[in-house]
Parts: C-alpha cells; sequence; structure tokens
C-alpha cells in the first residue's frame, strides 16, 4: 500500500511541475513575442484618425437611438441624444428627446429650461429677422486715452 501512495505521490508532483513548465513556457513565449514584435501606440492611433469626428458623432447616436428601441424611457440615452445633437447644432433633432425628458421628469426644471432654450434656438432659426440686434459697443472711457 505503500507503494501506492509513493507513486501517487510521484505523480502529482510531474503533474505540478509539468503544469508549472507549461506555465513558464507560456508566459516566457508571451514576452519574447512581444519583445520581438512590439505594438507602438502609433499604429493604434491610426485607426482612430481614419474615423472622422462626424462619423464617430453618428455612431455614437445610431448606439443610443438603439438603446431607446428596446428602453424608450431610457433617461440616459435621451440625456445623451440630446446633448449630441446640440454638439451638432441639430435643435430640430433634439427637440423630440428633450420633450421625453420632460414628459418623464416634469419636476426636472433643467430640462424644462433646456427644452425652452431648444424651442427659442428653433424659433430663432426659422425667423431670423426677429433675432435681437446686436447691442453698441460701449465707447471707451474718456478719461483713459486722453
Amino acid at each position: 500500500m505503500a507503494t501506492k501512495t509513493k507513486k501517487k505521490d510521484i505523480f502529482k508532483k510531474g503533474v505540478i511541475i509539468i503544469s508549472g513548465l507549461a506555465f513558464f513556457w507560456f508566459s516566457a513565449s508571451a514576452v519574447i513575442n512581444m519583445i520581438m514584435n512590439p505594438q507602438t501606440s502609433g499604429e493604434e492611433g491610426d485607426i482612430s484618425e481614419n474615423i472622422s469626428p462626424d462619423n464617430q458623432l453618428q455612431q455614437e447616436i445610431n448606439g443610443y437611438e438603439l438603446v431607446l428601441e428596446n428602453e424608450p424611457d431610457n433617461r440616459f440615452a435621451l440625456e445623451r441624444l440630446v446633448e449630441l445633437y446640440l454638439q451638432g447644432g441639430e435643435l430640430n433633432s433634439a427637440l423630440p428627446y428633450m420633450e421625453k425628458l420632460v414628459e418623464l421628469n416634469p419636476e426636472n426644471e433643467q430640462y424644462q429650461e433646456v427644452l425652452s432654450i431648444i424651442e427659442q434656438g428653433i424659433e430663432a432659426q426659422q425667423n431670423p429677422e426677429n433675432l435681437p440686434l446686436e447691442s453698441e459697443p460701449i465707447p471707451n472711457n474718456p478719461d483713459e486715452g486722453e
């Protein structure tokens, strides 16, 4: 019986040693591969440079619109869509999402203020003749220059 336990112990030690060597080999080969084939950060930057900011913005918009298809009341997605459309100057596109936010959270005064600003901006775009005239520049203090 003692020989069976010795054989099991030897077998266990052999498996442990083989496992350790395999671990060492795979770790060493990964390090050697990194040394032999380094990836510079410039290569990663090239990928992101190929995507224009407009395309990146549109991809983000598409992603949040997909979220809203599954969760139409997702506040975060609605807020981000409003923000992204406002960044792009698309007031008409931001309006329905802002209206939805106000509808879901009527007590939120910030949402109501932003909705009002968007509506005023749309009205100003449609009726540019109603825009207030720029104020006259403030004259220099006559005592300063003389």
